[in-house]
């Protein structure tokens, strides 16, 4: 079966995709370290068409260092951050993959912002490495 759950901490916010997810990504720049509280932040992206939320969120709008308008989504219950969107990928959902009920649906195959990286923070030297994000191909329409 493709896609997958999650939920917040207190289960006041849930969600399905489903669709599976495009790519994970460890994330270690500012941003994802400050708003997760952890060394860095997997994040899980997922066609935003196919997502699918239950319950009512926050959200806070930043300016990421691209210049590209980040939204986090979080429970107001219990403050869980749970999604996100960015100007710089349309369409696409950054679900926090501490949110997610099948686990295995989390396969990181980027680490990313590497240039800002916790100097002691465990890392998967195995998975593409960039010292900061690298930008989505252009479309070929």
């Amino acid at each position: 079966m493709s896609g997958f759950t999650g939920k917040c901490l207190c289960g006041a916010v849930s969600y399905r995709s489903h669709e599976d997810p495009v790519v994970a990504i460890n994330c270690h720049c500012e941003d994802c370290r400050r708003s997760t509280g952890a060394v860095f932040g997997t994040n899980v992206m997922v066609p935003e068409a196919g997502f699918e939320l239950s319950g009512e969120v926050k959200s806070y709008l930043h300016t990421a260092d691209s210049g590209n308008a980040m939204t986090k989504y979080f429970c107001p219950e219990c403050g869980s951050l749970v999604y996100g969107t960015g100007t710089g990928r349309p369409n696409i959902i950054s679900v926090r993959a501490g949110s997610i009920d099948d686990v295995e649906k989390i396969a990181p195959s980027i680490n990313v912002f590497l240039d800002s990286k916790v100097p002691t923070a465990p890392m998967n030297e195995e998975l593409t490495s960039w010292p900061r994000m690298p930008q989505p191909a252009p479309s070929k329409d």
